[in-house]
């Protein structure tokens, strides 16, 4: 299990150590690296170098990265990346990913402000590639500034003020308002607010730029499967897209629709009760997706084909279907097959446990995933105390992008148009950065 903590003094041989496990940073880099890390070191309440550490064990703990950054001088609310490393142990952990997640999470807390990053434009640190990848902004380009045919380039990013707390590492963006504070035994109302980090407004911009890049149609009308909470679906509401939402539980149908309705989304959405692989009572749509790896539960083949067929009925003609996947390898030892997290909600914390056993996948990717969610009352210097939870094991059903190409295959009214590896359409699965397997479907 990894954790992430601040810097301490017995961190400067494992920085040093894992400086030196990365053959593209030179004896110069790994130099400058570690006076940061001494400078730090030696003024520990100076604020002008702050460090995240992301450590494998505890026992004899491993350093699976690192980053380090600060305010910059004479600004108001910028701030540099001065450096991050990640050791080639967890490349599949995403560890850098966590690591930007977690700056952008402390810069969000103190009010938000602009990143700067400056790298070059060789690609052998592959620096290049992952800042696009999460979403920075190419701002200025100095030709040949490292030596001839190197050039600098500064990415920046904005990062908005936080709205809600303590997403998961994994989670590269802002969180958005946090939902109804739960209550005992309202499992609905518990997986919302577990799930709260997400942000449903980028999300629902990623969908509709793949409806313009992938897609031939407008989109006017929206269908959520696995709808959960609907928060996709409110976020398309306030654009005044008609939406539709379909969910196998009758209980989270009834939570989506009361606090749709509290929020004054409630009468742009029309809600259905039906699985993955049952038709919704809902009109033709121009754009549906599959969110949050909804899609597994469908454990066969034959499922997955039938729920293809069914999105391709509902679909009009130009229209689009998303589908947001695990990535092929988290199936594997050195993929991301398990997450902890937490929520803070007033006086009540959160916490959540997700875990794909890979210890006992068939061999037909069939995988047993477990699911904990706890929420407990806080108390000062005391005990917490359980108020509710979420405690579920099912089987996922999780095809490698050879799979998924077959059981497209098999439903001609759509063709697998993109296969992507993050919220982002210029983005492919084939990036080095890629964290998740997103296909767009195409109606015919």
């Amino acid at each position: 299990m990894i954790t992430q903590r601040g810097l301490r003094p017995e961190d400067r041989p494992l920085i040093a150590s894992l400086l030196a496990s990365v053959p593209a940073f030179s004896d110069e880099e790994r130099a400058v690296a570690l006076e940061l890390v001494d400078v730090q070191l030696a003024q520990p309440s100076a604020d002008g170098y702050r460090f995240v550490l992301s450590v494998c064990g505890e026992a004899s703990p491993a350093l699976a990265g690192y980053l380090c950054y600060g305010r910059t001088p004479m600004t108001r609310s910028t701030y540099d990346l001065y450096w991050i490393a990640t050791s080639p142990e967890f490349a599949r952990l995403d560890v850098a990913r966590g690591l930007v997640s977690t700056m952008e999470r402390e810069i969000a807390r103190e009010g938000g402000g602009l990143v700067r990053v400056e790298t070059g434009s060789r690609e052998r640190h592959g620096a290049v590639r992952f800042y696009d990848a999460l979403q920075f902004t190419r701002a200025a380009v100095i030709p040949d500034f490292y030596e001839p045919g190197d050039d600098l380039l500064i990415f920046t990013k904005r990062v908005g003020a936080l709205r809600a707390s303590a997403a998961p590492p994994e989670a590269s963006r802002a969180a958005p308002a946090p939902p109804e504070s739960p209550a005992p035994a309202d499992a609905p109302a518990l997986y919302d607010a577990a799930f709260g980090y997400r942000d449903y407004v980028a999300e629902r911009d990623f969908l509709l730029a793949c409806a313009r890049r992938f897609g031939a149609r407008p989109v006017q009308r929206v269908l959520s499967w696995a709808c959960g909470p609907a928060r996709h679906l409110e976020a398309f509401a306030e654009l005044g897209v008609g939406c539709a939402g379909a969910d196998g539980s009758a209980a989270m149908i009834a939570y989506a629709e009361r606090t749709a309705a509290a929020r004054g989304a409630g009468a742009g959405i029309r809600f259905s009760c039906a699985e993955l692989d049952e038709r919704p009572d809902v009109p033709p749509v121009d754009l549906s997706f599959v969110s949050l790896s909804a899609i597994h539960q469908l454990a066969t083949p034959a499922a997955l084909e039938r729920h293809l067929r069914l999105a391709a009925s509902l679909l009009l003609p130009g229209g689009v279907h998303v589908i947001e996947a695990t990535h092929p390898a988290d199936l594997t030892p050195s993929g991301v097959n398990r997450t902890e997290w937490t929520e803070l909600r007033g006086d009540q914390s959160i916490d959540a446990r997700f875990r794909i056993h890979i210890e006992r996948a068939a061999p037909d990717r069939v995988v047993p995933v477990s699911l904990e969610v706890v929420c407990s009352a806080r108390r000062n210097g005391g005990a917490p105390r359980e108020l509710s939870s979420i405690r579920q094991e099912s089987t996922w059903h999780i095809p490698d992008l050879a799979g998924w190409r077959r059981v497209a295959e098999r439903v001609p009214e759509l063709a697998l148009v993109a296969t992507l590896g993050d919220f982002n359409v210029d983005v492919p699965f084939e990036h080095a950065a890629a964290w998740r397997l997103i296909l767009v479907l195409k109606r015919l």
